[in-house]
């Protein structure tokens, strides 16, 4: 059973539809995964991203990383911050 605390009317197609916390919830969810794939599919026909993408992930697998302490560190003796 609903409480008419927990339900939220909204306009839809002409008729008065009740959402649950746990339908806004769930949109909520679905809204968040739905701007994560727009902002992927923005960056996968963006050529230099992608390309500059793929070159990372060959570094990171020839081992061409450093430990972000390491590398923070490399910066505070150079003077850089």
């Amino acid at each position: 059973m609903l409480s008419i605390g927990t339900c939220l009317g909204v306009e839809m197609f002409g008729r008065s539809v009740f959402l649950t916390d746990e339908d806004r919830a769930l949109l909520l969810k679905v809204s968040s995964l739905l701007e994560g794939i727009v902002e992927t599919l923005e960056i996968l026909k963006d050529e230099d991203a992608t390309e500059s993408i793929r070159r990372a992930e060959e570094d990171v697998k020839a081992g061409r990383v450093r430990d972000y302490d390491d590398f923070f560190e490399e910066l505070k003796h150079s003077g850089e911050i």
